[in-house]
């Protein structure tokens, strides 16, 4: 598929907070769950999914989406898959929304692309690790319009950062649009449907969900 230069797409740049500190299984295994996490997105969002999500510099990701108006739902859910599945370590992430036009995206190879959004995002991403700036921002060109997106993501994103894997694994659920029973039923042990629901709420789920509407909303008229 080839980038259509008039429409803005959204580019979620990431990497893993403390990789290098990981143990080395932990670390080997990164790559496969990454890819795992990418096909779970894809099945959520195939509409907005042109190029798989792809690996690079170890512990480096990026993916695009071709619905901007989406891309902090599917960075979270992206962030809960991973984190709901770190086995006992707390690996977590460090993901940078960029929107704006892209140029191309060679071989279908996402972390080759170039243009506006790749930039935007990456750069971002570099600053939020030099800087320690939050785990998700959000940037686009027109500032005025990005700033109140970049609020509400680093906002969503400092939530987030408290999850347990029970929590984040209520919260893929729930950004899926699961119910609270349906949700009971992701986990390999039974757990009841009070205990999904106490899950959510202390994933900070109902404010957490506000906040993706907000979101939405505003960045529909990006």
């Amino acid at each position: 598929m080839r980038a259509d230069p008039k429409q803005k797409y959204a580019v979620v740049s990431g990497d893993f907070i403390g990789f290098s500190g990981l143990p080395a299984q932990i670390r080997e295994s990164s790559y496969h769950l990454v890819k795992q996490a990418g096909v779970e997105l894809t099945r959520l969002f195939p509409a907005a999914m042109p190029w798989e999500v792809d690996m690079f510099r170890g512990d480096g990701w990026q993916f695009v989406l071709a619905d901007p108006v989406i891309s902090l739902r599917a960075a979270l859910f992206f962030r809960a898959y991973l984190r709901a599945r770190a086995g006992g370590h707390a690996t977590d992430v460090r993901l940078a929304i960029g929107v704006g036009p892209i140029d191309y995206v060679p071989d279908n190879r996402v972390s080759a692309g170039d243009g506006t959004a790749f930039r935007l995002s990456g750069r971002l991403l570099d600053q939020m690790a030099k800087q320690k700036t939050g785990s998700m921002r959000f940037v686009m060109k027109d500032e005025k319009r990005s700033l109140p997106l970049d609020g509400i993501t680093l906002l969503i994103g400092a939530l987030a950062d408290n999850w347990t894997e029970r929590q984040a694994r209520a919260a893929a659920g729930a950004l899926q649009g699961l119910k609270t029973f349906q949700i009971a039923g992701l986990w390999p042990d039974k757990i009841t449907y009070q205990a999904a629901g106490k899950h959510l709420r202390r994933a900070r789920w109902p404010e957490i969900q506000t906040g993706l509407k907000i979101f939405e909303a505003a960045a529909s008229g990006s």
